[in-house]
């Protein structure tokens, strides 16, 4: 018995991580709401709707990984489930036991994961939060739904495990996963699911390029196929999974292989059950996928974000009225604003536009231009990238532009993607405002420096509007990895469970290999890597998934504006998983090297 839960942990750990987490949303919310008296829980409801969202995925990658950690421990008792065959035991019997032992498992683990979410909830007064009391349905809802997963995560590997015949029970647990053939069904299944995945990626491609001024409703229904895309590709990952190992570790063989016999050995492992290889590998794939999609396109928007706020707040302050010479001021752009109509001859627009000089802002860099920003002078107008898109205006084309005093033909020199400052919808040249009737003096003025340095004048703090928009958005975008990562969590105590489980599965192999002169040092050296390679397959997938999936959803979304990847940020989420995936093989590596040889070999 204690063999048995001492094999079903690690299911045991993901369940509890993944509804320590859901039921800790919940009291999140509770302690917001009942901490800050000024937020309605409406307004949280779509911030936790979110993050809601993260946690169904996570609680998902607990059941796969349950599933992966199910088949092994039920192959491991093959043996035995055929002698209880043998004498009488029926498969309908077998599986409804192995069933039950599963459920239970994801019972204790979710009432677990709840009691311990509960515990760590009611330690928030220490920090000046208010207690999020116990919500009783929440807490049976999340104990319910990781039951009924971890029932469904045990469903294919019991009846899977109770066909076991008398004559299988001669074969070793390890040969029960050595088959890379998916059958013609599998196959079917896997290449409809990725065809209906590229169908519906074709489909936001040419709506979401084939016109920027989208209809009402467009964008909601292009983030819904986008989902759905990305869910028809981890289908089809799921099913063709273990056809897949082979040529991914085919590309792993030339570096491993220099590490001499143990690399080999290593690749040997992880090839020898594709079936399991491709479970586990899957785990990591969803969770790389997840924070390395959501990294891509937090960093594409951070920068969208960047030239917004840029343009929003310009500067450190705004001062209207009269603009009086100050000593701690600097970088000071007076400016005048007056409202024109546009007219393209099809549709006509009222706006308000400015004479800012663009070129002495200090933020510059942060805006994106389409055109020359240099060209810019009498005669020129700069458009922000919404007004050029409704006018249908590009780069070069004349347009009228007219006042109640005045009328002057312009030539547009350049887009500015982010918009341009001061709500306006375009920026003139100082002389072309004057032909237009503009004010003789300017209505105001942008200025960096501190606060103090503008007492007496009429002025805005541009700078703190900025740096709380920024704080909040950070905050959110912390938030939302935080959960993700949560799933790269579960991704690896997988990791973990699949090498443990293998080492235990394999210990005559062990024991011959340490019998024929390998050391404990390079069997240690063997399940490492092994344990590595779960790791690496699975974010070679999650990338290939992730970036891709990310610029799909920036297209969705109708964000004109270039796919930025952090490179920095990519890269230590890959070394962060490898190292990872190397300490969840640590320990059995430790327990395989102390099997003894002689031990081992006995009970061949």
């Amino acid at each position: 018995m204690t063999r048995r839960w001492g094999q079903n942990l690690f299911p045991v750990v993901s369940i509890m991580i993944a509804a320590f987490f859901a039921y800790g949303t919940v009291l999140a919310k509770e302690i917001t709401v009942r901490s800050l008296n000024n937020i309605k829980p409406t307004q949280l409801h779509e911030v936790f709707a979110l993050l809601g969202a993260f946690v169904v995925v996570a609680m998902i990658a607990a059941a796969l990984v349950s599933t992966s950690t199910f088949r092994i421990v039920f192959a491991q008792r093959m043996r035995k489930l055929a002698l209880l065959r043998a004498i009488g035991a029926g498969r309908l019997t077998l599986a409804r036991k192995l069933v039950a032992e599963g459920a239970r498992t994801g019972l204790l683990a979710s009432i677990a994961g709840v009691a311990l979410a509960l515990a760590a909830g009611q330690l928030v007064p220490v920090f000046g939060l208010a207690t999020p009391g116990f919500p009783v349905p929440e807490a049976i809802g999340v104990v319910a739904g990781s039951f009924v997963l971890t029932t469904l995560a045990v469903l294919a590997p019991a009846f899977n495990a109770a066909k076991v015949s008398p004559l299988e029970a001669l074969r070793t647990s390890a040969v029960q996963d050595t088959k890379s053939a998916i059958g013609w069904p599998r196959w079917a299944l896997g290449l409809a699911l990725a065809g209906g995945a590229a169908f519906m990626v074709r489909k936001v491609i040419i709506e979401g390029f084939a016109d920027r001024i989208r209809p009402p409703g467009l964008t909601e229904e292009l983030l819904l196929s986008t989902v759905v895309s990305a869910a028809l590709a981890f289908g089809a990952l799921i099913c063709l999974g273990p056809a897949l190992i082979g040529p991914l570790l085919r590309g792993f063989s030339l570096p491993l292989r220099r590490l001499g016999p143990v690399g080999g050995l290593a690749i040997s492992g992880v090839g020898g059950a594709p079936r399991r290889a491709a479970s586990i590998t899957t785990v990591v794939a969803l969770g790389v996928a997840l924070v390395i999609g959501s990294m891509v396109g937090a960093e594409t928007m951070r920068s969208l974000g960047k030239a917004e706020m840029a343009s929003a707040y310009p500067a450190d302050l705004e001062i209207t009225g009269p603009v009086e010479p100050r000593s701690g001021l600097t970088d000071v752009l007076p400016y005048r604003r007056i409202e024109v109509k546009l007219d393209n001859g099809v549709q006509p627009m009222i706006m308000r536009v400015s004479d800012l000089n663009l070129r002495g802002l200090r933020d510059l860099a942060d805006f994106r231009f389409d055109g020359n920003l240099q060209d810019m002078g009498p005669g020129k107008i700069v458009l922000s990238m919404k007004t050029a898109e409704r006018l249908h205006l590009a780069i070069g084309d004349r347009i009228p532009v007219k006042s109640e005093t005045g009328e002057v033909t312009l030539t547009v020199a350049a887009t500015a993607f982010g918009g341009v400052p001061l709500g306006s919808s375009a920026v003139l040249d100082p002389s072309d405002v004057d032909k237009l009737g503009g004010p003789k003096t300017p209505d105001g003025a942008l200025a960096n420096g501190p606060l103090e340095a503008a007492q007496g004048l009429d002025v805005e703090s541009l700078a703190a509007k900025r740096a709380a928009k920024e704080n909040y958005f950070f905050s959110l975008f912390a938030v939302a990895i935080g959960l993700m990562l949560l799933t790269m969590l579960i991704a690896v105590v997988g990791v973990g469970s699949t090498t443990a489980l293998s080492v235990l599965e394999r210990t005559n192999e062990s024991g011959l290999l340490r019998a024929i002169g390998l050391s404990r040092r390079g069997l240690r050296r063997m399940v490492t890597t092994e344990a590595f390679l779960y790791g690496a397959i699975g974010t070679v997938l999650g990338l290939a998934l992730g970036i891709p999936y990310a610029w799909l959803g920036i297209v969705s979304l109708g964000v004109n504006w270039p796919l930025q990847i952090p490179l920095a940020g990519v890269a230590l989420v890959v070394v962060g998983l490898g190292a990872l995936t190397v300490l969840a093989g640590l320990l059995p590596a430790r327990r395989a090297s102390r099997t003894s040889p002689v031990a081992a070999l006995a009970d061949v």
